[in-house]
Order: C-alpha cells, then sequence, then structure tokens
C-alpha cells in the first residue's frame, strides 16, 4: 500500500472512532493523526468530493459522509444474503445432487459469493469470488438479462470491442436475453465450460429488484425430462430465498 493511502485510510478511520456526530475539526485530526494540516485539507477535500466525509456548515467539523453509509448497507446486505442463501443452497444440492452457487453483479461482472459442493466426483470447479463476464454461463447471464437496457447497450459495446471475446454474437446474446426474460430462468449448455451445463433463476428482493442468482452447474448430460426436474428446484429455490428478501 502506498504510504499517501496509508495515511488517507488513518484519518478516514480517526473520523470513523467519534460515534458522536460533532465530528472532528482539522485541528483535532492534526493532534490525533500528526499529519500536516495541508496534508489532511486535501484527503478531506477528496473525501467530500467522493461524498466520504462531510463538513458540517456551522461548526466545520467532519464526519462520515453518506455514501459510507451506503457502502455499509451493501455489505450488510451481502451478509444477510448469504446467510439466508447458505441453508437454501445446501436444500438445493442435496435434492439435485449437483453443485449450486449463489452469484451476484460486481461492475460488469458476475461474482459467485457462495457454493455448496454435490456428492459427484467429477466437478466443475468454479471457486468463490472469482469474476467471469455477464454473458457466460446461466448464473451470470440471468443476472445481465435483469440490468436496464442502457445497461446491457453499453455492456454489449464494451464486449464486442474486446479481443478475448470475439465469438460473442450481439444479436443472439440479445434473443437469449429476451427468452431469459419471459422463461424467468436460464439455461446454458457448454457456453464456457465445454461439458457443463448451467441452470440458474432470479433472486429478488422486496422491491422487486433482481439481488443475485440461484444456479446449479451440472457435469452430466441431462435428458429433457431430468432438465425439467432442474429447472424447478432451481427456480423453487430461488423464489423461497427471494420470499426470504421481502418479495412477495
Amino acid at each position: 500500500m502506498s504510504n499517501t493511502l496509508r495515511k488517507a485510510l488513518e484519518v478516514l478511520l480517526t473520523i470513523s472512532e467519534r460515534e458522536c456526530s460533532d465530528g472532528f475539526s482539522l485541528s483535532e485530526l492534526v493532534s490525533a493523526t500528526g499529519f500536516p494540516p495541508s496534508t489532511i485539507h486535501r484527503f478531506l477535500q477528496t473525501f467530500k468530493e467522493f461524498g466520504m466525509v462531510e463538513q458540517d456548515r456551522d461548526t466545520r467539523n467532519y464526519r462520515l459522509g453518506p455514501q459510507l453509509l451506503r457502502m455499509g448497507l451493501r455489505v450488510r446486505g451481502m451478509l444477510d444474503l448469504r446467510k439466508l442463501a447458505m441453508p437454501l443452497l445446501q436444500e438445493l444440492t442435496s435434492r439435485t445432487g449437483e453443485d449450486s452457487y449463489l452469484t451476484i453483479v460486481q461492475g460488469k461482472m458476475g461474482v459467485f459469493l457462495e457454493r455448496v459442493e454435490g456428492p459427484h466426483p467429477v466437478k466443475v470447479i468454479e471457486l468463490v469470488g472469482r469474476e467471469m463476464p455477464l454473458h457466460r454461463g446461466a448464473a451470470r447471464k440471468v443476472l445481465l438479462s435483469h440490468m436496464d437496457d442502457d445497461f446491457i447497450r453499453l455492456y454489449l459495446a464494451e464486449m464486442i470491442n474486446n479481443e478475448e471475446y470475439k465469438d460473442l454474437n450481439p444479436g443472439e446474446l440479445l434473443s437469449e436475453i429476451e427468452k431469459i426474460r419471459e422463461q424467468g430462468y436460464a439455461v446454458s449448455h457448454g457456453d464456457y465450460l465445454e461439458y457443463g451445463t448451467g441452470i440458474a433463476a432470479p433472486v429478488r428482493d422486496f422491491s422487486g429488484s433482481v439481488r443475485a442468482s440461484i444456479g446449479i452447474i451440472s457435469t452430466r448430460d441431462c435428458c429433457t425430462e431430468k432438465l425439467l426436474i432442474l429447472i424447478r428446484e432451481v427456480k423453487d429455490c430461488a423464489l423461497t430465498l427471494s420470499r426470504k428478501m421481502g418479495y412477495f
């Protein structure tokens, strides 16, 4: 970590230690950190620009800003999501015998937030925390399909100019997105893994917004009857988690 960044974070953490709403004056921050007033002032102006701190109009003291509250609520929401999802993922794996996943959006990527392994020996190894583009795999396509059209348009424009994704066909993907929206789930066969079949459904919160996806990945060939059973199990699991998130 750079020395400048370390100092900036120390100032921010110092402000966070004061529980009352009075905040810190510039001179108090100088005394608490030992940094020059000019250095602290520069950090504070940057923090204000990004909403990390705010300055009281009367006292001119500095306290934590609304952006940090929003970030904290997002982290809390992710922790609640994982806590609620884990027993449902375990049940889904128990019922299907397949590896199950909880996936969220981070920027233009889908990230595996949780995973429960199935009992069969042949596995598709997808690590928790792994990022992949939103057009790869059922778990991520479900998330992409429920983004607004402007996001999807910008996403496609960026991806088709990336040599790594030169096989992407925008027309086919848009058609698939429309189908996913209509049927309420996604199925992918060999999308980015030659021998894998993915099935995923959206998880909604109290507002109806899609927060995550629940999915499974199978290495086994699925006949139509088996596939329909797996789709139903995944959709039921995603709906149960949505209900727990306040969706009705």
